[in-house]
């Protein structure tokens, strides 16, 4: 970053530099002509010598009073730049991390300000971590933890057959990890959506890492009986190994998770001018058109009988990682059908 900072601020700093140099010349060139026609025009003075020390003399002075004059407002400028960035850190150091900076595309400072705007958006991410975990999810909360406190109630105060017990257990374990799913999930998509860039990418074979996810959920989809297809092309891919692997994830295992026992799913990979399109189409149960119009939105589950296998979380983190790989997602779907995934992402360059 402070390479880039660095190098950004001496391309822009370098036509300032010659146009200042071309004004010294320029001036100094200006200045002797106009000593030299005031000297032998207007003043007539007659002995050689001394013309030339008053022109030497009205030159040299000025050029003094020019280049003060310039020098002067070059220094008030780069003070009140340094004044605005003294600022902006001055705030951001009390806790005001929405300070921005006003960027001029020609200004010198552009680039400082620009990684300052950064700077102050991934610090602001903390503060949103804290508002979104607290506001958009403690009504999600207290849902399992009611499922947990009144099973375990039922469990302490009442005499239960054994079949009835292990029935009550197993709600208790499946609100726990809905708990902790819920938990994590939402401290990722709220770090992501605060996130501004993303850092530890590599370059790594996209083909492969489809290929391994499909193989990690091989048991769920097997255990359906559903026919996989794939088609995996070796694609040298660069990004966040771990943040993509959690959108294949993420996208496949819905698709697995949506579609009933013997359908069929595909996932194909190909390569279109530099850009990566990943496709996954499922022949499950299809959603409605209102359905797929939010279906990216935190918390959104449509329908009950889709409310009942998910958070409403997945794919609104899955859509945030595509955007911060300046990527898209669209979505087909048509309700007793089933639904189209397509995600393109750049393929970035090392």
């Amino acid at each position: 970053m402070t390479k880039k900072t660095s190098s950004g601020f001496l391309r822009r700093s370098i036509p300032e530099i010659l146009v200042q140099s071309i004004a010294i010349i320029v001036t100094a060139i200006v200045s002797y002509m106009l000593m030299t026609w005031l000297i032998h025009d207007v003043i007539k003075v007659d002995r050689a010598y001394l013309g030339k020390a008053y022109e030497i003399l009205g030159t040299l002075l000025m050029m003094s009073l020019i280049l003060v004059s310039t020098n002067t407002y070059t220094y008030r400028k780069r003070v009140r730049e340094v004044k605005t960035l003294s600022n902006a850190i001055a705030q951001v150091a009390n806790g005001d991390f929405n300070v921005k900076i006003p960027i001029n595309p020609n200004d010198p400072m552009a680039q400082v300000y620009a990684d300052f705007n950064k700077m102050s958006d991934e610090l602001a991410s903390v503060q949103i971590l804290r508002n979104d975990f607290i506001n958009n999810y403690s009504h999600e909360f207290k849902t399992p933890i009611a499922s947990i406190n009144g099973f375990a109630a039922l469990l302490l105060d009442k005499e239960l057959p054994l079949e009835v017990q292990r029935q009550y257990l197993g709600i208790i374990r499946d609100e726990s990890e809905r708990l902790s799913m819920l938990t994590s999930n939402t401290i990722l998509l709220s770090k992501l959506s605060s996130q501004q860039i993303i850092t530890d990418m590599e370059r790594y074979n996209l083909g492969e890492q489809l290929r391994q996810c499909s193989i990690i959920l091989s048991p769920q989809w097997m255990k359906k009986q559903i026919e996989f297809n794939g088609d995996f092309p070796d694609v040298s891919f660069y990004a966040n190994k771990e943040l993509m692997q959690h959108l294949w994830l993420n996208i496949i295992g819905n698709a697995v998770k949506f579609t009933p026992d013997g359908g069929e799913i595909t996932v194909t990979l190909r390569e279109e001018e530099n850009t990566a399109v990943i496709t996954v189409s499922d022949t499950g149960m299809g959603m409605s058109n209102e359905t797929c119009a939010h279906l990216f939105d935190p918390y959104y589950q449509g329908d009950s009988s889709r409310s009942s296998l998910g958070l409403g979380l997945g794919l609104s983190i899955a859509k945030r990682i595509v955007e911060l790989n300046n990527g898209t997602i669209t979505v087909k779907s048509e309700l007793r059908i089933g639904s189209e995934f397509t995600i393109t992402v750049p393929i970035k360059a090392n």
